[in-house]
């Protein structure tokens, strides 16, 4: 299964392809819709969220309400309001610290310091979500369950999180978090221990850092590099691979254990200012400042959806690449066999 996107930010529409998904899936409009309504939700959000939509619509891959095997094509359109790319994106001549201005400018030898921020942009994340909507009403099929939960926004537990408190006060910058993503009720044996880019999580750890602002993945038990080895392991407590604990994350070797997988994501703070920052130009060496810009005071309400979005694209993977992809009969049929087998 491969996804990829294409589009700008700011250009007039974003596009994308969710490639290898299997035929007969039906597609559900409702989980569609809310995972899609989930990235626009929560406090602290910009407000290009105003004037831009989530309407993704699919294109192709879907017919009769039921996927057919082709791959599937997402359309994202922009506002007219946001179309600032098809004029020329204006140079703010100053790269902002944190952000992709900088780095994208030297890579690629762009004339323009802003340019590089269009792919870098968080608003690409709606199509992740659309596709990892399919890949969620994919694994519902395998009663394989994906969900998320927020535990700290700026450093404090998110129960105790003043988000009014918080907006009220920008002067102190943005805010970064953390959350964690658990995929429920996939069996052992997805991944491989075969080479090294074949490991379960070294494939999700990608995907989930991939996320904008991530930058740190970990899985299982938090505390788990504190531990000393005897209390640190996982201990068999049934001959169908039962455990007592669950510290790896349901993870070993890169294969799947047959445990709850768990991923927890940490965020740094939102690069884009509420207030000017100082900076100098890479191209007159003088300094300035960075513009404001429309973006998040903090992200983590709308980022667990993106998050459930990347598992659920890489487990589904992991899934037909072990039992098929053809067709979703096929794969039950297959996937049932060897349940029955570990029995």
């Amino acid at each position: 299964m491969q996804f990829v996107s294409a589009g700008e930010s700011h250009g007039s529409e974003l596009v994308a392809v969710l490639s290898g998904f299997p035929a007969g899936v039906r597609f559900d409009s409702v989980l569609f819709e809310k995972d899609l309504r989930r990235r626009r939700s929560g406090l602290g959000r910009s407000a290009r969220l105003d004037i831009e939509n989530d309407d993704v619509r699919v294109v192709s891959g879907v017919a009769a309400h039921v996927t057919t095997g082709a791959p599937i094509a997402f359309l994202l359109k922009n506002a007219a309001e946001g179309m600032l790319f098809e004029n020329g994106v204006i140079d703010k001549g100053f790269p902002r610290p944190g952000h992709a201005d900088y780095s994208s400018f030297r890579k690629f030898g762009y004339d323009n310091i802003s340019i590089g921020a269009e792919r870098s942009s968080a608003r690409e994340t709606a199509l992740r979500v659309a596709a990892g909507a399919l890949c969620k009403m994919f694994l519902n099929e395998m009663n394989v369950e994906v969900a998320s939960e927020i535990l700290e926004i700026g450093g404090v537990p998110y129960c105790d999180f003043d988000a009014e408190k918080a907006l009220a006060d920008k002067a102190g910058g943005t805010y970064g978090g953390v959350l964690k993503v658990v995929v429920s009720g996939i069996p052992a044996g997805l991944g491989s221990n075969v080479q090294w880019s074949d490991h379960l999580d070294s494939r999700l750890a990608a995907a989930l850092i991939s996320i904008p602002s991530v930058k740190g993945v970990y899985f299982g038990d938090t505390e788990l590099h504190k531990l000393r080895g005897n209390n640190a392991a996982d201990a068999f407590c049934g001959m169908h691979g039962e455990r007592a604990t669950n510290r790896c994350g349901g993870i070993e070797g890169g294969i799947s254990n047959g445990m709850s997988l768990v991923a927890t994501l940490y965020f740094k703070p939102v690069p884009t200012q509420p207030f000017e920052v100082e900076s100098v130009s890479p191209v007159t060496g003088r300094t300035g400042k960075c513009l404001t810009g429309m973006n998040d005071l903090w992200c983590i309400e709308r980022a667990g959806v993106i998050a459930e979005s990347m598992a659920a694209l890489i487990v589904a993977d992991a899934f037909c690449e072990k039992f098929g992809s053809d067709n979703l009969s096929d794969i039950k049929s297959a996937y049932a066999a060897y349940l029955e087998k570990m029995r």
